[in-house]
C-alpha cells in the first residue's frame, strides 16, 4: 500500500478476484487520456488517447494511441491499441465479427 501510494497512485483494497488494488487515479497525471471525439464504427467505437504530460513510468510510450472496440458477439468484446502512425506487423487470423449493437451485449463500455 505504501509503494502504490508513494507513487500517487490510489490504494483500495477489494476481496473481487484479480481485481487490481493498486491504480491511476482519474486526475493522475500518467497514462492517456481521450484526445478528440469517440467515433461509432460499424462493429463498435473508434477512439484517439493521448499521452499525458508526465514522465513515462515505464518508458518508449507512444502518443497518439488508437483504441478500436469491437462488440463482436452477445458475451465477446475485442479491442485493439496501435499506434496510428506506425504501420506492424499482424498475424493474419480471421475472426467472425459479426457485430451486434450495444444493447444485445451481455457487457458495455464506456469511455
Amino acid at each position: 500500500q505504501g509503494a502504490c501510494e508513494a507513487r500517487g497512485c490510489t490504494w483500495c483494497a477489494t476481496d473481487v478476484a484479480n481485481a487490481p488494488w493498486c491504480f491511476f487515479p482519474k486526475d493522475s497525471p500518467y497514462g492517456y487520456s481521450l484526445g478528440g471525439n469517440t467515433e461509432k464504427t460499424a462493429k463498435g467505437w473508434r477512439v484517439t488517447l493521448n499521452k499525458r504530460q508526465a514522465s513515462s513510468l515505464f518508458g518508449n510510450d507512444i502518443s497518439p494511441v488508437v483504441l478500436e472496440v469491437e462488440f463482436q458477439t452477445r458475451d465477446r468484446l475485442r479491442f485493439k491499441l496501435y499506434d496510428p502512425n506506425r504501420q506492424r506487423f499482424e498475424v493474419p487470423l480471421q475472426i467472425d465479427s459479426p457485430g451486434v449493437t450495444a444493447d444485445e451485449a451481455s457487457y458495455d463500455a464506456e469511455f
